[in-house]
């Protein structure tokens, strides 16, 4: 009995600690896993586009470098300045929505959830979401974010208007009516255009989705990926390497009402603290991760089979999640989904990388998006995940896992981890001299462009 009150005393210890101290609640100080530091002495939060305009016009006529950020859900360094930093913090909200056209436009720094939030007294929804709506509007397209589903594209796919405000200071407009060509550069971008000011996305009438876990060994996924990936409208594998594991999540549209309870938001406070409580343990004694990966996963004590239904966005957004992970995300195509992911195990064999986190893989539809990795190829999502690692860790199973998939062709998330040469951009993307001629029309003095950007694309 005593160790058992122990272990609740250690589990209401941490999750008090990780939920109830102070956060910010405005501009970001870092980005999501705490490798970028934002410098707020540079830092302007304009609440009026007049400000925004304003900005880059004063920007361009003394030649300096701007970036946004959005709500710091990013793991790359896309967004970092050492010069202006412009929040769109205080620019955010809904700026109409038109019932019969089902369609929503809201201002860039409107954070998913709040538009989802927005849409549900207008009976509408959107298509398709990530597992996470803390990003802005702005920064979720720019980066390629995605949810899951064959049928399905990424969430520029849904954007059907674009406003920015170009290099020296312009308001522009692109559809696929209005300025096609600008507005096919726009949708995924990076900020490299201007900065985002409204986003129109495409809407559907309201729907409620059943979701369905079962767990499964990797190997069974594995050779079943293909029947898999199309046994419903959206599909993902939670994968979990030293145990093969393998959850397979089948989410599905219904007309039925919702059945079951959503996840009581305490309980499951407290077991992902609880689970971050043994990560953070294992993350110190790094040989011990595999075994512990193992005991925990062994009889379905993480993941646990279940079948319920919900509102579209209860089920499409994961309720928690863990902090200080680092990613990164990687698209090839659904024919080498399956060997791809044998060849990040061996990865992590070799190297013996004490992998600590779920493995989530997705499918996303072909589009065509100039710099989305969905361009003109049905993708498999590959977002590879690991909790507080060693600095060697990190970059081992980051670049070490990138390097053994190039002969996949893998195309990265702009806002996960990443590392390719120009080369290899402009061989990953067919359209990249047509994006590279916009970009130069739309921010000719180049004040769009950070380091990393620079030095990835050539510009």
């Amino acid at each position: 009995m005593a160790g058992w009150r122990f272990s609740t005393i250690v589990i209401i210890v941490v999750w008090t600690l990780v939920h109830f101290l102070p956060r910010n609640e405005g501009p970001p100080v870092v980005n999501y896993d705490n490798t970028v530091h934002f410098n707020h002495d540079n830092l302007h939060i304009p609440s009026t586009k007049e400000e925004l305009v304003q900005l880059v016009k004063s920007a361009s006529e003394d030649v300096r470098k701007v970036r946004v950020i959005g709500s710091g859900h990013s793991w790359s360094q896309v967004a970092q300045s050492e010069d202006i930093l412009i929040s769109l913090h205080n620019y955010a909200g809904v700026v109409s929505v038109d019932v019969q056209e089902k369609t929503v436009t809201v201002k860039a720094g409107t954070k998913l959830k709040d538009v989802t939030w927005a849409l549900e007294e207008y009976g509408l929804a959107m298509q398709n979401l990530g597992s996470i709506s803390e990003q802005t509007a702005a920064g979720a397209i720019s980066t390629g974010t995605h949810g899951t589903g064959k049928n399905y594209g990424n969430l520029a796919t849904l954007v059907t208007k674009l406003e920015f405000i170009s290099g020296e200071g312009e308001i522009i407009t692109a559809s696929a009516d209005e300025n096609p060509e600008i507005f096919k550069a726009a949708q995924v971008s990076i900020g490299m255009l201007g900065v985002i000011t409204e986003v129109t996305f495409q809407c559907v009438d309201k729907f409620n989705l059943e979701e369905t876990l079962t767990v499964h060994s990797l190997d069974y996924c594995l050779e079943n990926l293909p029947k898999l990936a199309s046994s419903a409208d959206h599909v993902s594998f939670w994968i979990e390497l030293h145990s093969n594991t393998c959850a397979a999540l089948q989410i599905n549209e219904t007309k039925e009402r919702p059945r079951g309870n959503i996840p009581n938001v305490y309980l499951q406070s407290l077991q992902v603290a609880a689970y971050e409580g043994v990560l953070w343990i294992a993350s110190w004694f790094p040989s011990l991760t595999p075994r512990i990966m193992q005991l925990l996963f062994k009889n379905n004590e993480v993941l646990s089979p279940h079948n319920h239904v919900q509102a579209s966005y209860d089920v499409f957004n994961v309720p928690y999640y863990i902090p200080k992970d680092h990613e990164a995300d990687v698209a090839v195509s659904v024919e080498d989904c399956a060997e791809s992911i044998r060849e990040i195990k061996r990865v992590v064999d070799k190297y013996c990388i004490p992998l600590n986190l779920l493995q989530v893989v997705r499918f996303v539809q072909a589009d065509d998006i100039w710099l989305s990795p969905e361009y003109n190829r049905d993708s498999c999502r590959i977002t590879q995940t690991i909790y507080n690692p060693s600095e060697e860790n990190r970059l081992l199973y980051f670049y070490e896992s990138y390097k053994a998939l190039k002969k996949f062709s893998p195309r990265v998330h702009w806002g996960k981890v990443f590392q390719v040469s120009p080369a290899e951009v402009k061989a990953m993307y067919p359209r990249f001299q047509d994006f590279a001629r916009v970009r130069a029309q739309m921010d000719p003095k180049r004040i769009f462009l950070n380091e990393q950007l620079a030095e990835t694309f050539d510009f």
